[in-house]
C-alpha cells in the first residue's frame, strides 16, 4: 500500500478505518490486520450466503405445505421484483451507461456591460430571471423599474424586485463556420431578491422561455449548441464544457481534488464513527437490560425461598406453643 498510493486511495474510499490502519501500522502488523480482516469478511459472506440459503429453504418448505402461505409468497415476489430490477440495471450498465453520469446543465457565455455572465438557458422558465446580486455586479441594478415587483410563484415562491426592460446581451459566436460573429440581443430581465428569490443561489442568470421565443431560438443538443436566429441571421453559440463551469454550477473549473478528498475522507469517517456510537449504544441497552433480567431473576428467587425459611424455623424445637 505504501508503495501504490492509488491502492490505498482506493481502500480509503471503501473502508476509511482500514485504510487508516494501513497507513499508520508497521509492515507486519499491517499484513496482519489485513488477513484478520479477509478472514472476517470471509466469515460474514458464508453467514449471509447460509442465511439466504436456509431462509429460501424454509420459504419452499412452507409453500410445499401451503401454497397460498402469505409469508412465503411473499418473499418470492420480492425476490422476483429484485431479480428484475437486477436485469434492468445490467442491461442499463451494458447498453446505456451514460445514464448513470451526472448531467451537466445548459450554460452559454454572455455579456453585459462588458462584464462577463453565465446564463443558464431553461425553457422551462417562464421568463428570464437574473438575481438582484448578479444585477448590482453588472451595473445595472439601478435599472430596475420597481412599478413591477410581487411575488413569483413556481416550485417555491420568491420577492420580485421589480423589471429592467431593456438590455444589451452580448452572446458570442462559436468560431469558424456559420454563427462565427457575436449577437448583440435586446433583451428584458425580471430582478428577483437574491435572498428570497431564486432558490438555488447558484443560478443567477436564467435565460427563459420568454426570450428563446423571442428570438427563435433553437437547443440543438446534437451540436451541444444554442441556436438563434435574430435579426436575419443565424448565431449558434456552444453550450459551456465541465471546465468552463465552477463547481457550483457542475463544472471543475475551480475543483480542488485534494479538498475533496480530504472532504470525503472526513464524511466516511464521521460516517463510521457514527455507525459505531450506534453499535455501542445498542451493546450497552442489551447489557443493561440483560443485567435488569438477572437481577429480577435473583429478586425472584429470594421472594421463593423466604417462605420456606419461615417454615423451617416454624417446625424447630420450641416454635410451637409449651405446656401449660
Amino acid at each position: 500500500f505504501k508503495t501504490h498510493p492509488n491502492v490505498l486511495k482506493e481502500l480509503n474510499y471503501h473502508n476509511p478505518k482500514m485504510a487508516a490502519v494501513m497507513r499508520d501500522s508497521p509492515e507486519e502488523e499491517a499484513v496482519q490486520v489485513m488477513r484478520d480482516h479477509i478472514l472476517a469478511q470471509g466469515a460474514a459472506g458464508f453467514n449471509r450466503t447460509y442465511d439466504a440459503n436456509r431462509e429460501e429453504t424454509e420459504m419452499k418448505n412452507r409453500l410445499l405445505t401451503n401454497p397460498m402461505d402469505p409469508t412465503a409468497n411473499e418473499y418470492f415476489g420480492r425476490q422476483i421484483e429484485q431479480k428484475n430490477i437486477m436485469e434492468q440495471y445490467t442491461q442499463t450498465m451494458n447498453e446505456y451507461p451514460e445514464t448513470f453520469a451526472r448531467v451537466l446543465m445548459l450554460y452559454i457565455a454572455t455579456e453585459v456591460n462588458g462584464k462577463p455572465v453565465q446564463a443558464f438557458v431553461d425553457s422551462g422558465a417562464q421568463s428570464t430571471i437574473m438575481s438582484s446580486a448578479c444585477a448590482e455586479r453588472l451595473d445595472i441594478l439601478r435599472l430596475v423599474d420597481k412599478r413591477f415587483e410581487g411575488v413569483a410563484v413556481g416550485v417555491g415562491s420568491g420577492k420580485i424586485l421589480g423589471r429592467i426592460h431593456l438590455v444589451n446581451l452580448k452572446v458570442k459566436g462559436e468560431d469558424g463556420g456559420m454563427g462565427g460573429e457575436d449577437v448583440h440581443l435586446p433583451c428584458s430581465i425580471t430582478v428577483m431578491d437574491s435572498e428570497k428569490g431564486l432558490g438555488d443561489k447558484n443560478m443567477d442568470f436564467l435565460f427563459g422561455l420568454d426570450m428563446l421565443k423571442r428570438h427563435r431560438c433553437s437547443i440543438d443538443l446534437q451540436r451541444n449548441a444554442l441556436v438563434l436566429n435574430t435579426m436575419g441571421r443565424q448565431v449558434v453559440t456552444p453550450f459551456l464544457q465541465e471546465y468552463q463551469l465552477d463547481t457550483t454550477k457542475g463544472g471543475t473549473r475551480d475543483f480542488d481534488a485534494d479538498a475533496a478528498n480530504a472532504e470525503l475522507e472526513k464524511a466516511q469517517m464521521d460516517s463510521v464513527a457514527e455507525v459505531e456510537a450506534a453499535e455501542l449504544a445498542e451493546a450497552e441497552a442489551k447489557s443493561a437490560e440483560e443485567t435488569g433480567e438477572a437481577a429480577a431473576g435473583t429478586d425472584d428467587t429470594t421472594m421463593t425461598d423466604a417462605p420456606g425459611a419461615g417454615a423451617g424455623a416454624g417446625a424447630g424445637p420450641g416454635s410451637g406453643p409449651g405446656p401449660g
